[in-house]
């Protein structure tokens, strides 16, 4: 058995990717994946079921005029059945993927395309409940319910993740914290090669960036803070060291991420070319940029500025009531004199 693991792992090592399809589903409906997806949607529906008819039955019954306002919490009742058919399907959806991992352990290496095949026909078998689990919260309304369901399909997987706009295999994948799949990317920890399955193990590190379509192929390793660019594809097996900025098919080191940040940033400093469509002539262009300020330099200048004119209007309301005093005064001694003439 370990000389068979250890030739599978030699051949998937050295075969030649170009010549096959890197994205081609791995998993096939066998009559017991079908009675097994369809069951998940009979138990998962069974108790919202029981609680609808219990509710027509307490609303509308004989004395509907006196539960007339029953009937106007009927969407409430509805999101209510919605929330415990998602909560059941997942209780269910679990206990069927124990089960299944305690008939057959799933493990890594290259399988027949065959249900005689044990590891193929029982991967099969957990990838359809996998299936399912991700039908219904890919129809949830909040994002972060994809990370979730990686969650329960026992792969390692933070809520901080940006996961959803990609699409990824349900098993022998850990992604790290802080990572973003691309619009369209694919991350594979099982293929097909010629009559057989492929299953190796993807380890995505912290901080990672996956582009736009890009593939990740079974056995890739990608360090923290790398990044694979739109439409690059890794090879089975390779190994993306950390902090460095991969491009092309396969994968190949382009820049590390430090120096490129470098670079836009002194491009910032003096500003950026922007290349004439009709001609091809590059010329300068400034942009205005963010600068950052003395937050607390500038406040202490306004505040100034404010006592200045806060004294400058001090001063002109006192002014200004020692002329009223000055005038009331003059009146009151010119009526005192008048009085005194007559």
């Amino acid at each position: 058995m370990i000389e068979n693991n250890k030739e599978n792992q030699e051949s998937s090592e050295t075969f030649n990717i170009s010549k096959y399809p890197i994205t081609t589903n791995a998993f096939s409906w066998s009559k017991a994946s079908i009675i097994l997806y369809l069951s998940l949607h009979v138990l998962s529906l069974l108790i919202p079921s029981v609680l609808i008819l219990t509710f027509y039955k307490s609303a509308l019954n004989e004395d509907i005029i006196d539960n007339w306002w029953r009937i106007l919490l009927i969407f409430i009742d509805i999101m209510a059945w919605w929330g415990l058919y998602l909560l059941t399907s997942l209780l269910f959806s679990k206990l069927f993927l124990i089960i299944l991992e305690l008939i057959h352990r799933p493990k890594e290496g290259l399988f027949k395309l065959d249900n005689k095949n044990t590891d193929y026909y029982f991967y099969c078998l957990r990838i359809s409940v996998k299936k399912f689990i991700f039908w219904i919260w890919n129809n949830f309304c909040f994002p972060w319910a994809s990370n979730l369901a990686f969650k329960l399909c026992n792969m390692r997987a933070d809520f901080k993740s940006t996961m959803f706009d990609g699409w990824s295999d349900l098993e022998f994948i850990e992604y790290g914290n802080n990572i973003m799949l691309g619009q369209g990317a694919v991350v594979l920890s099982s293929m097909i090669i010629g009559d057989h399955l492929l299953i190796r193990k993807v380890v995505i590190g912290d901080h990672v960036v996956i582009g736009a379509n890009a593939v990740v192929s079974p056995g890739t390793i990608i360090g923290s803070g790398a990044t694979l660019g739109v439409w690059a594809s890794t090879h089975i097996g390779q190994i993306l060291e950390h902090d460095w900025i991969y491009i092309g098919r396969p994968a190949r080191k382009y820049k590390q991420s430090k120096t490129v940040y470098e670079e836009s940033k002194k491009e910032s400093e003096i500003g950026t070319i922007r290349r004439v469509v009709d001609t091809g002539e590059k010329v300068p262009h400034k942009v205005k940029r963010y600068v950052k300020k003395d937050v607390v330099g500038i406040a202490i200048e306004n505040l100034e500025l404010l006592y200045q004119k806060w004294l400058e209007s001090e001063e002109a309301k006192n002014e200004k009531e020692a002329r009223k005093r000055m005038k009331k005064k003059f009146k009151e001694d010119k009526r005192r004199a008048k009085n005194m003439g007559e």
